[in-house]
């Protein structure tokens, strides 16, 4: 069998090794300008007012887990295909990573109906992954998720700029974000 799921050739060259020398020579390697460019680049193109890097997803999970109240008996439905990053966030607050199955081989995003499936009284959040720049089904994710007064965790690690029927697909965590904390 081969394998279907798509992965990155990565095609790096001199210009990459030269921006990450020119950082280290610098002697800003945790902070600095590099991450405040980052920040208000990342802002302008997503069309939103700020960005806050961090130092990689797995820190980035663990806080929406922490934002979100996400505790010791609770549990989050996370896709089965995924980077281990995402059931250690959910671990690092104490609580349950379900794992959802995806959709297909040829759609290797998480599956709604296994979601629905997972859904018990302790679930308090859905971590959804747009692997490989592939979108999740945004659309039957967020009903679920509304049906059960679910928070929903959008990871774009993949696919920052990916879009999903027009809309960047940050756009449902940032709509979430604003719902949350500003009724």
């Amino acid at each position: 069998m081969s394998y279907k799921i798509p992965l990155f050739d990565l095609n790096f060259d001199e210009s990459e090794a030269q921006a990450a020398y020119d950082v280290i020579k610098s002697g800003w390697i945790s902070t600095g300008p590099k991450c405040l460019e980052l920040e208000e680049k990342f802002a302008s193109v997503l069309n939103i007012k700020y960005a806050c890097s961090v130092t990689n997803c797995t820190v980035a999970l663990h806080l929406a887990m922490v934002i979100l109240g996400i505790k010791e008996g609770d549990e989050v439905i996370v896709p089965s295909l995924t980077f281990v990053a995402t059931a250690n966030a959910v671990r690092y607050v104490k609580a349950t990573p379900i794992f959802a199955d995806i959709i297909s081989l040829e759609e290797p995003t998480i599956d709604p109906e296994d979601i629905r499936r997972k859904i018990t009284a302790k679930t308090k959040a859905i971590i959804v992954m747009h692997y490989g720049g592939f979108p999740c089904k945004m659309d039957e994710i967020m009903a679920i998720a509304k049906e059960n007064n679910l928070r929903v965790v959008e990871d774009a690690c993949h696919g920052p700029l990916s879009e999903y029927k027009g809309k960047k697909t940050w756009n449902y965590w940032r709509y979430w974000l604003f719902q949350f904390f500003f009724k």
